[in-house]
């Protein structure tokens, strides 16, 4: 279907007979896109190793190793310049779908990007989707990949409208057809194959429901008033063990409080945040963490925020035994440092920007910058917080100071972008930043952080 993915394909068995290098994007998706390729050269018994990098500085690429044939999966695509100069005497393939910077002068390079061939990087197909295109060529039996290529999708929030949509559909319906992937509409509640229903619905923050998100007795309460039990004698009951009509009377009534609290401009967008589809990985035991697609990114993802990504490639990659294990002890290890997170940002507070719309807290000595993001993404539902106005996290070390932020899925649907906006004021700062509308990051000058927060949150004042 796509020329450039058959093109990659020929290059990477022209070098089967070498080692390959695989360099990817230290998150959920860029896991998942190196497990992809992983999987796809083991089948075809072609040797290969595997890399993990946050971003590609230009001292993080001095430090890798240009071989006869280097593979970036889900980055590349905009540090073309910072690559050319070590990597354009070698063969090398990007697939990505980040915007791309043009690519003068590189005659070895196999550019396979999203956005290059048509297809939308931000919403409709992610790296490991990229990933997926090339393993696909290699064989067709790799179709039975397309489960990790959701995976990344959904990390990278490519389901914010409550579906999977353009080319991602297309790889849905792969993992269909191959017996791997259910999908089905549901009530959109994390942790339906393992939490009880009213830890489930607590946690439900974005978009926030009045007298449920973050109390345990408001859900209690409210399914109660429903007449829905939320335990049995065999112990409480998940989203997913409840009945049909269950989830209809649950879905109208988190509709209805939810409406009742927004603004009326994205009234219409509530329901598409209650109810939408859901994505279950058929091979995984039903009840485990990895059953559900986005329980399964989450614990991918927990692998990375901790600097351990090899553990969530051969999780990913299919290991229940060893690696498994490992990464169920820094899933529990993830959650006390989030906890720890969050409880400094009880203590202390939020602050706010010179213009009151950006909100922010400095957590430098707490939270590593490797999962400031996560906390970031929950601080958004802490009771202090305005889930209509963007927030950041910062935290500083050395003299750098890394920021990350993230916005409500309601405040992209009325078409805010994060991405862009961090990527104009780090710029004007002498920094680096960019990313995806609802999920951002940029890396600064620590002196600079007063100068930044005012710039973005202009920036985000002239979006809104």
């Amino acid at each position: 279907m796509f020329e450039t993915a058959k093109e990659a394909e020929e290059v990477i068995l022209d070098h089967e007979n070498e080692s390959i290098n695989l360099i990817s994007h230290m998150d959920a998706d860029g896991i998942t896109a190196a497990s992809i390729l992983s999987n796809a050269l083991d089948r075809e018994e072609i040797r290969h190793q595997v890399k993990f990098v946050r971003m590609l500085y230009p001292e993080v690429i001095e430090e890798l190793e240009a071989g006869e044939l280097t593979i970036f999966t889900d980055l590349g695509s905009s540090q073309l310049k910072n690559l050319r100069p070590k990597f354009k005497g070698n063969d090398t393939i990007i697939l990505d779908h980040h915007f791309p910077e043009a690519e003068e002068g590189w005659p070895n390079l196999v550019h396979f990007n999203a956005h290059i061939e048509g297809l939308d990087g931000v919403e409709e197909i992610s790296g490991s989707g990229m990933s997926y295109l090339v393993a696909k060529e290699l064989n067709p039996e790799n179709k039975v990949l397309s489960a990790q290529a959701l995976i990344g999708a959904i990390g990278d929030v490519q389901n914010v409208w409550g579906r999977l949509k353009g080319f991602n559909r297309e790889i849905a319906l792969d993992g269909t057809e191959a017996g791997v992937i259910e999908q089905k509409k549901d009530l959109l509640l994390y942790g339906r194959h393992t939490q009880p229903i009213f830890r489930a619905l607590k946690n439900l923050t974005d978009p926030a429901i009045p007298g449920v998100s973050n109390s345990t007795e408001g859900c209690v309460s409210m399914l109660k008033d429903l007449d829905i039990p939320y335990k049995t004698e065999d112990g409480y009951r998940r989203p997913v063990d409840l009945s049909e009509e269950e989830k209809r009377q649950l879905a109208t009534e988190l509709i209805t409080r939810t409406i009742s609290e927004v603004p009326d401009e994205l009234a219409d967008y509530v329901p598409g945040l209650i109810i939408g589809e859901v994505y279950t990985i058929l091979k995984e035991e039903r009840g485990s963490k990895l059953r559900g697609a986005d329980e399964f990114s989450t614990c991918i993802n927990s692998t990375a925020r901790h600097e351990q990504p090899l553990i969530g490639l051969e999780v990913a990659k299919g290991d229940r035994d060893v690696y498994y294990r490992q990464m169920l002890k820094l899933l529990r290890y993830h959650r006390r440092c989030i906890a720890e997170g969050m409880n400094h940002i009880r203590e202390k507070g939020i602050e706010r920007g010179p213009e009151g719309y950006l909100q922010y807290f400095d957590a430098s000595d707490i939270l590593k910058d490797t999962f400031v993001g996560t906390v970031t993404s929950l601080t958004l539902g802490h009771e202090e917080a305005d889930p209509y106005k963007p927030m950041m996290g910062i935290v500083k070390h050395d003299e750098v100071a890394k920021v990350s932020a993230r916005c409500s899925k309601l405040l992209f649907l009325k078409g805010l972008d994060l991405g862009q906006a961090i990527k104009v004021a780090a710029n004007a700062v002498e920094g680096e930043g960019g990313g995806h509308a609802v999920a951002c990051g940029a890396q600064i000058k620590e002196e600079k952080v007063p100068e930044f927060i005012e710039r973005f949150e202009n920036q985000l004042i002239d979006e809104a």
